[in-house]
């Protein structure tokens, strides 16, 4: 079968529209010949009638009934088509604004923010910090209105966002040599008998955390509840009590590489492991320096290994 042009179908729902070949050709600018020999090849192409000339006005033959909503589907994906690709011809430009919690954003600075810039250097990029709260993490983060794409820990409660989930990240357990020396453990259920620094969102039951620590060879999962005296929202804050000596934390080695005072403890076999994905409307109303940005900074994240150690 011959190939329908997208031009003749155009000119065929317009015939529709009107019910009328002389108001067609007005509409599009030919003369009525023109328009009926349009229509013919289309039904030539199909081999069945389309239209019913016989009525007055013009109305459709039962084919046509059933044909015009898969013409009309047909057409706008062709012309999201072609609007797609004479997007990627441009250089998208303007601001993105990309949300993330505050122990992502080294991550963010380490790994994306520079290939992205290199490859997008008309963009503007703001980075706001969006850490999770507690209803946040058990129900589902917000979306803020000025956000174009956010990076959670936790999907969203608004079912009409995408949640793409980019990756699965380890994260170890973190002391000064001197904490871990008075407090030392040999499984992880004995981590309940120590101190923690807690963090906020995690926090379903006061001063309680609950990390499920899974055993790499048989992925064995224990779920262990740790209390403290001290909570946080920032982990940047937690940090600094960790490295008083104030108790043990779960964190990504990345925050930590640079602070001499805190070592993981965590052996080996074990590791805290979270979800990490990357939340953003639908793409349909995204512009495109959003749209181009998404793409690339999955790309980014998705082509590193599944499982992240410390967000590297």
């Amino acid at each position: 079968m011959k190939q329908l042009k997208i031009k003749d179908l155009k000119i065929l729902l317009d015939v529709i529209e009107t019910q009328s070949f002389s108001l067609s050709a007005k509409n599009v600018g030919l003369t009525q010949a023109s328009i009926s020999k349009s229509i013919a090849a289309v039904e030539k192409t199909l081999g069945i009638k389309i239209i019913d000339r016989e009525s007055r006005p013009i109305g459709l033959t039962p084919f046509g009934e059933t044909l015009v909503p898969h013409i009309k589907k047909h057409i706008h994906e062709n012309d999201e088509l072609f609007e797609l690709v004479e997007n990627y011809k441009k250089a998208p430009a303007g601001e993105v604004n990309i949300y993330s919690p505050s122990g992502v954003q080294a991550y963010l600075a380490d790994n994306i923010l520079p290939p992205l810039l290199q490859r997008f250097p008309d963009l503007n990029v703001t980075i706001t910090t969006s850490n999770l709260n507690k209803a946040d993490y058990f129900k589902g983060i917000s979306f803020n209105h000025s956000c174009d794409i956010l990076i959670s820990f936790s999907p969203p409660h608004n079912h009409n966002l995408i949640a793409r989930k980019v990756k699965r990240i380890r994260l170890d357990l973190f002391s000064t040599p001197e904490f871990h020396e008075q407090h030392p453990f040999t499984t992880p259920e004995e981590l309940s008998q120590h101190p923690f620094i807690l963090l906020s969102a995690m926090a379903n039951n006061g001063y309680e955390n609950v990390f499920e620590f899974t055993q790499t060879d048989t992925a064995d999962v224990k779920s262990v509840a740790v209390t403290g005296k001290l909570k946080f929202d920032n982990i940047y804050t937690a940090i600094n009590c960790c490295r008083k000596g104030m108790g043990y934390m779960v964190a990504s080695e990345l925050l930590l590489r640079d602070v001499k005072e805190i070592q993981p403890v965590l052996p080996p076999e074990w590791g805290v492991y979270i979800d990490c994905y990357v939340i953003y409307r639908s793409r349909k109303n995204l512009p495109f320096r959003v749209q181009a940005s998404l793409d690339y900074i999955i790309e980014l994240m998705t082509n590193e290994d599944n499982v992240t150690p410390a967000w590297r």
